[in-house]
């Protein structure tokens, strides 16, 4: 295994940060898709440094296409107006209900309405995969990644990780609105990693802050003080959708099977 923490940078982001070494010409890239930044370090001979970086951003943009709630034609705007579920969309809206079932209704995907009510999402009513979608497009760079002979890798979009067959080292951020400061960090290898937290997204009121994640319960924005929970599992989508309802359901319940959790505190 390589020592990857000599001389450190940080990548910070909402959730995670990567920790790295000076990377080896033409192994790091970086771009924006989804609303948020994504970043990626590979080990592998590289294919060419453009095409790498075009291949990533083909796939973000065709999966930001069929996800993005912003988008006034995109695959799921359309679908929340009356039309058919593409293919494509259909796929995510599956492994929604399935997490959405197997966490009790913890996971909900059906309140794009109520999130908007609470000044966090676009107007309209129907389903937000908000909270599985980034991770499923990081799952799909993953993929991608591989077709085009890079395993070892570790790729991020707005604190959503994936790592490859090498041992990567990953930072979580500290859930401290003031600050971005690390908490914890964990190594990763041929595994994903997903944070959801109330500290980055939030109307501060007394008790706690009122989050952008919402309690399907209640229908109405978690109220706690400053944290995330942390989920490490073998694919980002599974990782992503489980840190919003663990982070509904709190930290007193058992870690659901074949997962990894950790709970952070701003102090």
């Amino acid at each position: 295994m390589k020592r990857l923490i000599s001389i450190l940078a940080l990548l910070v982001l909402a959730g995670a940060i990567i920790y790295r070494s000076v990377p080896e010409k033409g192994r790091l890239l970086s771009g924006n898709a989804m609303g948020a930044t994504w970043n990626l370090k590979w080990r592998d001979d590289p294919p060419a440094r453009d095409f790498l970086r075009q291949e990533v951003a083909d796939t973000l943009e065709k999966w930001e296409q069929v996800l993005s709630q912003w988008r006034d034609h995109s695959d799921i705007s359309r679908f929340n107006r009356g039309e058919l579920a593409t293919p494509e969309l259909q796929r995510v809206i599956d492994l929604a209900e399935v997490i959405h079932k197997a966490s009790g209704g913890a996971f909900d995907y059906r309140m794009l309405a109520e999130t908007n009510e609470a000044g966090f999402g676009p107007e309209g009513n129907g389903i937000d995969l908000s909270a599985i979608g980034k991770g499923f497009a990081v799952d799909r760079v993953g993929e991608r990644l591989r077709e085009l002979g890079v395993n070892d890798f570790v790729f991020e979009l707005g604190g959503e990780v994936i790592a490859g067959d090498g041992e990567w080292t990953v930072g979580i951020e500290r859930p401290d609105p003031a600050s971005q400061s690390t908490a914890r960090s964990i190594k990763l290898r041929n595994g994903a990693l997903a944070t959801s937290g109330n500290y980055r997204q939030f109307h501060p009121i007394p008790g706690g802050l009122a989050s952008h994640i919402l309690d399907p319960r209640t229908r109405k924005p978690i109220i706690r003080p400053p944290s995330s929970v942390s989920v490490i599992a073998k694919d980002c989508a599974t990782a992503d959708a489980w840190a919003t309802a663990l982070f509904v359901l709190g930290r007193e319940i058992s870690d659901p099977p074949g997962l990894e959790v950790r709970w952070n505190d701003a102090e």
